[in-house]
């Protein structure tokens, strides 16, 4: 079986170019593939579900960890997988390539990363990772796979399960490969193609309404060729965008009468209101994210920003975390108590008033130096140590918010008659 060992050799399997300007050589073995392809292609509702989605999780960073105890970690920055992650190859950085798989994800339900095995610069063993479009692969097996078939420029090239990362999600008939979302979704987008081409034909014809022209019953009889020699000088008059606004004048006893129904009539704007939502709830996403704010308020928006994190793609980057432990992490020669995550934290830190709050309640103290706070407000330091200390809080958080002196103005003064007794 046939292992990628250079960038240069993948250039040389690849050649000529994937991708010419024409259809894709794929188009007849794949053809299914290739109309998930046209739908996010043509479709809005489609690519802005699975923009977000992939947008999202390519900022999230992967990161690597060991696990020292129950309640420690430490971070392994130089870490093989992290390499791998953060370098993936010499035209692709680390958000474009987690972007193009979970893009990969959405469009087909199913992603491949190509393992390019070479010796790096510090003379290790390393794997560049190299995105193969969904619709040039094919998994080969039973119950199980077997091997991964990559289809290009009518050559077919078979790899063996150790150079590939494939990440796929589940279908009821097939367990080799995941059943696209956009198989579950064709008959709605039919629709949403069939409206789309009738509103362009629609504006295309000056946007006037469709109708019939009767003539008076006791008028000539046309032939044939009259009825067509007046519907082409009607149509080339009157019909086309540069026509618009002219005003007919029909021959004596005519009359024109609708026979359409306008966008309000047949529903269009709520018919495609109601197909963005149907695309949002298959990918799970909530609907104020996707553009959908009829019912959008600050704070059920805010709420709903945690659930996209926590719940919209909670599943995916546990998916991903899985399937990137299983297949590359077993690469590594330093696999002890290994694992990795995608950090989230920054994104559901809240306003930084909110996360200063937050950590000044957990820790019951001021948590940053003046110098620090100047810092951030791109102000110069001031050589002064103590500036450069945390300084504790005196008397806990009620004694904080009374100044000293008001809290000297508000006891009592004592005076020459007063017994000291009478305070014992």
């Amino acid at each position: 079986m046939p292992i990628v060992q250079s960038f240069g050799a993948l250039q040389a399997m690849t050649s000529p170019p994937l991708w010419t300007g024409g259809s894709s050589p794929s188009l007849n073995l794949y053809g299914l593939n290739q109309a998930y392809a046209d739908i996010y292609r043509t479709q809005p509702n489609v690519r802005i579900c699975v923009d977000f989605l992939a947008r999202n999780i390519g900022e999230l960073t992967p990161q690597v960890f060991r696990r020292v105890s129950d309640t420690d970690r430490v971070r392994l920055v130089d870490h093989d997988l992290a390499r791998w992650l953060g370098k993936p190859n010499p035209a692709t950085r680390q958000y474009r390539l987690m972007e193009n798989l979970v893009g990969d994800m959405g469009v087909y339900f199913n992603g491949y990363w190509l393992k390019v095995r070479y010796t790096g610069g510090d003379g290790r063993d390393a794997i560049g990772l190299v995105r193969i479009p969904g619709d040039q692969m094919s998994v080969e097996g039973g119950l199980l796979p077997e091997k991964f078939c990559w289809s290009s420029n009518g050559r077919d090239r078979d790899f063996p399960l150790s150079e590939i990362v494939h990440f796929d999600g589940y279908n009821p008939t097939n367990p080799l490969m995941g059943l696209s979302p956009l198989e579950t979704l064709r008959r709605i987008l039919a629709e949403e193609a069939s409206a789309s081409e009738n509103r362009e034909s629609y504006w295309r014809n000056a946007s006037r309404h469709e109708g019939i022209i009767e003539r008076p019953k006791d008028a000539p009889k046309w032939t044939p060729t009259q009825k067509a020699s007046w519907r082409e000088q009607w149509q080339e008059r009157f019909a086309g965008p540069g026509n618009a606004g002219l005003v007919p004048v029909l021959e004596d006893g005519m009359q024109f009468k609708s026979a359409s129904f306008s966008a309000k009539d047949s529903e269009y704007t709520l018919g495609g209101k109601l197909r963005r939502e149907v695309c949002a709830a298959m990918y799970h996403i909530p609907l104020p994210l996707v553009g959908i704010l009829e019912h959008a308020t600050f704070s059920n928006v805010k709420e709903q920003h945690k659930h996209l994190y926590q719940d919209c793609l909670g599943p995916w980057l546990k998916m991903l975390k899985q399937e990137i432990e299983g297949q590359l992490l077993v690469e590594c020669e330093d696999q002890q108590d290994v694992y990795v995550e995608f950090n989230i934290d920054a994104k559901l830190a809240g306003t930084p008033e909110e996360r200063a709050s937050s950590l000044q309640m957990a820790v019951g103290r001021p948590w940053r130096t003046v110098n620090e706070a100047r810092a951030l407000e791109n102000l110069p330091r001031i050589d002064d140590p103590e500036l450069d200390t945390v300084a504790p809080q005196q008397g806990g958080p009620a004694a904080a918010a009374t100044p000293p002196a008001a809290d000297a103005a508000a006891r009592p003064s004592r005076t020459a008659d007063d017994d000291p007794a009478e305070d014992a």
